[in-house]
C-alpha cells in the first residue's frame, strides 16, 4: 500500500456519560463515577482536551502540543491521554480508510495500561475465555482476562474474530470477501493489543509461569463468573441499587402457594434444646458428611425440628423499599430467596413425595406424589454421594433470583450461592446436634426438578440440594467429641 494513501486509524474519544466543562484555565471533567479537573491548562492543552468530544487521533493531539510547547508538550499529551483511556474516560474508535467505524474499545477494568505492541509473531488465535453477545444491538466482545470491551460497528469485526478462532499468524491473516487486508489487520491488532488473542502454544518457560498454569486450570464460566460479580473487572452497576423499584412490586418476604393439600411440622422447644443440646464446640468438631441412613427411618417430629432449626421465619418487617424477615440462617440483605422443597423418601407418619416448606406457617405442602422423575431426583442425588443409598430425605434448593435482583446489580447470583453456603452449614450443625445424618451434595440437575414441581427454571431456579437421613452407626457411630 502507498504512504500516502488512507488506512485505517485509532481515533479517542470521550466516553459515552463523559462531559468536560472549561472555566479559567481549569477542565473539569464529569462522569458517572465523579468528577476529574485538569487545572491551570495552557490554552494548546485546552484545544487537546477539547478534540477529544469529536475524537482526534494520538498524532493530532501530540502535533497540537508539540508546535506549541515542544518535546514537554508532546510528552503531556501522550501522558494525559494514556491517563485518560486508563481511567475509562475515553474510548478508543478504530475506522477504516474511509472513516468508517470498525470498533469501539471501552475499558471496563481497574489500572488498565495501553499498550502498542506488534502482533505475536507465533500462530495466535481468539482466546478461549473470549465470548460475544448482544448488547443494545451491538455485538460486543468480552472476556474475563481483558480489561476491556469490544464493541463491533458492523459484521467485519465479528467475522473477522471468527476466522481468529483458529491459529492464525501476523504475516498470513485470513481474507475476507468484501473487507480489505489493511483493515483485517487493523481489526486484528486492536484485538490483539486489547488481549483477546494468545498464542495457540505458550513458550516452554512461560508454560511455567504461576499465572499461566492457574489459567490453564480456570474454566471459561467459574472466570466469567469471578470477574462479573466482583469489582475491578467492569463498570457495571454494583451491589444494592434498587434498580427495579418503580417498575415492579417487589417479591413478598415468604412466598405465597397455592398447593392444597399441608402437613403441619411439630414444633420443638427451644428453651429445652438451650439445656439439652451439646456444646457449640462439641457440634463443630463432630460436624461431617453421612450418606448411610440407619434401619429406621426420620420421624415427622425429627424433620419439624430440622426445619425448625435451621429455616423458619422468626419475624417479618417493611423497609422503606421491600418486606424483609429474619431466619436462623444469615442471609444476603434479610431477602431470604432461598425456598425449601423436601422430596421425602422414608419419614414415618408422612407420605412420600416432593413437598414445598412453608416457612412461616411451619408446614409442608404436598407439591407432587412420587412418580418417575422424583425417583430419578433421589437416584441422581445418590449417585453423586457414594455408596449411593437413598437419603430419606433430599431437600431440593431452590432460589426466588427476583428477590435479589429487585436489589441488587451485578452480584444476584453471587449472593444467592453465599447464603447456600451457610444454609448448608446451618443444616449440617443442626443435623449434628441431633445426632442425624447430613450431606451436602455438590451438584444437581435443575431441570430435572423442574419437571417434578412445575415451577418454572428460570423463575425460581434451583441451586442447591442436601440429603438428611437417620444415623447408621456403622458410619456414623454415636455422637461422640472427635480426639
Amino acid at each position: 500500500m502507498n504512504s500516502t494513501e488512507p488506512s485505517p486509524a485509532t481515533r479517542f474519544r470521550y466516553a459515552g456519560g463523559v462531559r468536560p466543562v472549561a472555566a479559567d484555565g481549569d477542565v473539569r471533567i464529569e462522569t458517572p463515577r465523579g468528577p476529574a479537573t485538569f487545572r491551570d491548562l495552557s490554552p494548546a492543552q485546552s484545544q487537546a482536551l477539547d478534540l477529544l468530544r469529536d475524537g482526534a487521533t494520538e498524532a493530532d493531539l501530540t502535533r497540537i502540543l508539540q508546535d506549541a510547547e515542544g518535546a514537554t508538550g508532546a510528552t503531556w499529551a501522550v501522558y494525559t491521554l494514556n491517563r485518560l483511556v486508563q481511567l475509562g474516560l475515553v474510548d478508543l474508535h478504530l475506522v477504516d480508510e474511509a472513516g468508517a467505524p470498525l470498533l469501539q474499545v471501552l475499558v471496563i477494568g481497574r489500572d488498565y495500561k495501553r499498550v502498542e505492541r506488534p502482533l505475536h509473531p507465533a500462530p495466535f488465535h481468539l482466546s478461549r475465555f473470549a465470548w460475544i453477545r448482544q448488547d443494545a444491538g451491538q455485538v460486543v466482545l468480552e472476556s474475563p482476562r481483558s480489561m476491556t470491551q469490544v464493541r463491533f460497528a458492523d459484521w467485519r469485526g465479528p467475522a473477522i474474530a471468527g476466522l481468529l478462532a483458529a491459529g492464525v499468524t501476523a504475516d498470513a491473516l485470513p481474507a475476507l470477501p468484501g473487507v480489505t487486508p489493511a483493515t483485517v489487520q487493523a481489526v486484528t491488532s486492536a484485538l490483539f493489543q486489547a488481549g483477546f488473542l494468545e498464542p495457540v502454544e505458550l513458550p516452554a518457560a512461560a508454560r511455567q509461569d504461576p499465572v499461566a498454569l492457574a489459567l490453564d486450570q480456570w474454566e471459561f464460566h467459574d472466570l466469567l463468573f469471578h470477574s462479573r460479580s466482583r469489582q475491578g473487572r467492569h463498570r457495571n452497576p454494583y451491589g444494592g441499587n434498587y434498580r427495579y423499584e418503580g417498575a415492579r412490586e417487589p417479591e413478598p418476604a415468604v412466598k405465597s402457594v397455592d398447593w392444597p393439600r399441608s402437613v403441619s411440622l411439630p414444633k420443638p422447644d427451644i428453651r429445652i434444646l438451650r439445656e439439652a443440646d451439646p456444646p457449640f464446640a462439641q457440634v463443630l468438631e463432630a460436624r461431617r458428611s453421612l450418606r448411610t441412613p440407619g434401619d429406621d427411618p426420620l420421624t415427622l417430629e425429627q424433620l419439624g425440628e430440622f426445619l425448625y432449626r435451621t429455616a423458619r421465619v422468626r419475624g417479618r418487617t417493611r423497609t422503606e423499599h421491600e418486606e424483609v424477615s429474619n431466619r436462623p440462617y444469615p442471609g444476603g440483605g434479610a431477602d431470604y430467596e432461598l425456598e425449601i422443597y423436601p422430596l421425602v423418601h422414608r419419614v414415618a407418619e408422612l407420605e412420600q413425595g416432593l413437598y414445598y416448606f412453608h416457612p412461616l406457617d411451619h408446614a409442608l405442602h404436598l407439591v407432587t406424589a412420587p412418580s418417575g422423575v422424583t425417583t430419578a431426583l433421589l437416584r441422581d442425588s445418590a449417585q453423586k454421594a457414594p455408596p449411593g443409598h437413598l437419603p430419606d430425605v433430599l431437600f431440593c434448593i431452590t432460589s426466588r433470583f427476583q428477590r435479589l435482583t429487585y436489589k441488587y446489580q451485578s452480584i444476584p447470583y453471587a449472593v444467592t450461592l453465599k447464603d447456600l453456603g451457610v444454609l448448608y452449614q446451618t443444616f449440617y450443625l443442626a443435623a449434628t446436634a441431633m445426632g442425624l445424618a447430613p450431606s451436602a451434595l455438590g451438584g444437581g440437575d435443575s431441570d430435572l426438578f423442574a419437571a417434578a414441581s412445575g415451577v418454572p427454571y428460570f423463575v425460581e431456579p434451583q441451586v442447591g440440594e442436601f440429603m438428611l437421613s437417620t444415623r447408621n452407626p456403622v458410619e456414623g457411630g454415636e455422637f461422640q467429641f472427635p480426639s
